[in-house]
Formats: structure tokens, sequence, C-alpha cells
């Protein structure tokens, strides 16, 4: 298996055709409701056009790297990861996740997933900025945020709308500069071979 982000536990690398099989583990976390509790993948429901359509937009627009999360052991594919929005002369991007297999979840998958993906963006892409957006009492991915270095900066009132009740959105981002002195280094140790 080809790895472009080659970590020590999981490693991170681009999607094939192959990957988004319908009888495949991505095609099945788009339809698990009970993985969305939080976001808006699922609100319209799966098809392989919908995602052969999405993996071509991700294969030739420069404002998304989508990536596959992989567990270096089995060689299962187990989460995504992206940077989306990406401004190549503002410098910024937003970062998407998904841990699509439970039995991976709760083991720091995210956070090493996160950071591997942040030193990627700031050190290879050179984006000055990564950002993304947590609904409140989405208590897990405010962990990771605090562990990766995405550190709060505003609240979306009312922005997100789920089961017929509205919630707060909070906006938390991180800075190159500042980044690179507190979390470059533990990004690092996840990687055997850190991007150039």
């Amino acid at each position: 298996m080809q790895r472009y982000l080659k970590g020590k536990r999981i490693s991170l690398h681009g999607l094939t055709p192959h990957d988004l099989r319908s009888d495949g583990p991505y095609y099945s976390w788009l339809d698990n409701l009970s993985l969305d509790i939080f976001g808006e993948r699922s609100d319209f429901p799966n098809t392989q056009a919908r995602m052969e359509s999405y993996f071509a937009t991700a294969c030739a627009n420069d404002s998304l790297v989508l990536l596959g999360l992989f567990d270096n052991a089995t060689g299962r594919h187990i989460g995504n990861i992206t940077l989306q929005q990406i401004d190549w002369i503002q410098r910024r991007a937003f970062l998407g996740y998904l841990i699509g297999e439970k039995d991976f979840t709760g083991q720091g998958i995210a956070s090493q997933a996160c950071l591997m993906m942040m030193y990627y963006g700031f050190n290879k892409l050179n984006m000055d900025r990564i950002w993304t957006t947590i609904s409140t009492g989405h208590d897990a991915s405010l962990r990771v945020a605090e562990k990766v270095g995405l550190k709060e900066e505003g609240i979306l009132r009312e922005h997100q709308m789920r089961n017929g009740v509205r919630r707060d959105v909070k906006v938390v981002g991180a800075l190159r500069e500042q980044w690179n002195k507190t979390h470059s280094a533990a990004a690092l140790d996840f990687f055997v071979e850190p991007p150039a």
C-alpha cells in the first residue's frame, strides 16, 4: 500500500475508486446516522453517484485535499480527513475528519490524524491558518480540538439545525507560527517520515 503521510500507527493517503465501492466501509459510514449526530454529512441518503461526484471534485479541485485514514497493522480504511475551502491567497483551510470504524474510536486516532494533517497543512502546503467548527455538545471533538491546538475563537449562534433543535457552533482555529511552537513536535512524533 502506498502511504502518502506515513505514520507509526496510522497513515494518510489518497483514495482510489476501489475505496468508493458500495460494499466498502466508506460507503456505509455515510449512511450511518449514528456517526453524524453533530454533523451535516447525512442530510441526504448516500448514493454511488454522490460519492463518485465528491471524489471527482476532490481529485480535480485544488481547494480540497481528501485523504483516507488507514490502520498500518491491518491495512483497514478506518476514516477520512480533509483540508477543505483552501484559499491559496489568504493561506487558510478548513479541517474536517471522520472516524468511521467504531472499534477505532476512543483511541486517540482522531487526534493523531489531525496533528499529522495540520503539520502537513502548515509546513507542506504553507497555510497560515487552519480552522474548523464544532457543534456545542460534541464533547469528543472539543477534546480533540484542545489536544491538537485548535483554540476557541467564537460562537456561531443557532448555526445548525438538528432534529428540530437549533445548536450553537464553536469556531476553533490555529495559526501556523503559534502552532509550530506548541504542537509541531508532538505531530512529528506520529510520523515515520515527515512530509518534506
